[in-house]
């Protein structure tokens, strides 16, 4: 048999171990709820960043594919323009010489006038 003065210290021992043990099992519980909570605000992070992603890489593929055509369309307008432009820059080179009045002789406005034309043309609309 156990001492007054024992019994009543055990039962205040009982107490307070039955105590931390409530308080540990709630911590636990308590932790395995945040730790369920953070993991679903992560899957939530991870999938809003993986729409993103994808919303990147389409707009990208989007903007590759008209940078890609419009170099295409540039490389047709050189190659039309380019042989053009070298016989309008010869015509001009080989043109007389202006008048002492600095007026442009008529096959000098056509030329300028085929010029610009050719350069009005290879600009797309």
């Amino acid at each position: 048999m156990i001492p007054v003065q024992y019994r009543a210290l055990a039962a205040g021992l009982g107490l307070l171990l039955a105590m931390t043990l409530a308080g540990a099992a709630g911590w636990f519980t308590n932790g395995s709820r945040h730790d369920a909570e953070i993991a679903e605000l992560q899957r939530a992070h991870a999938e809003t960043m993986r729409s993103q992603s994808e919303l990147a890489l389409t707009t990208l593929q989007a903007d590759a594919a008209r940078i890609t055509t419009a170099a295409t369309e540039f490389a047709a307008i050189q190659s039309n323009l380019a042989p053009r432009m070298s016989a309008l820059t010869k015509e001009l080179r080989n043109a007389p010489k202006l008048p002492a009045g600095c007026v442009p002789d008529p096959v000098r406005v056509r030329n300028l006038d085929a010029a610009i034309e050719a350069a009005n043309k290879s600009i797309p609309r």
